[in-house]
């Protein structure tokens, strides 16, 4: 089963999508990189695993759990010091609507 091909192209696509802005560089880099993690993966399943026991599982009934109590957190002050970008007195973000 062949997966989708990454190029350039893509990976600028994907970019505008996710409003990121990447120069030349990162565009080929970044196609290079995906292309071999999707080639992995596509390994990956290609493989037999029927035989093969699960080694992990996640039983959220059985896992010990502290009790949920009330405790101190960060001031507004706190927060807002380590924020990238600080509008009035909140946490200021990008729009995330796409426009057209």
């Amino acid at each position: 089963m062949a997966g989708p091909t990454i190029d350039r192209s893509l990976v600028l696509h994907v970019a505008r999508l996710a409003s990121l802005s990447l120069d030349e560089g990162e565009a080929d880099r970044l196609a290079g990189e995906l292309a071999t993690i999707v080639e992995y993966v596509a390994q990956l399943g290609a493989l037999d695993t029927r035989d093969v026991p699960p080694t992990a599982h996640v039983f959220l009934d059985r896992m010990p759990l502290r009790a949920d109590e009330p405790r101190p957190g960060l001031t507004r002050e706190q927060a807002l010091a380590q924020a990238p970008s600080v509008e009035g007195e909140g946490f200021a973000v990008p729009a995330f609507v796409e426009r057209k």
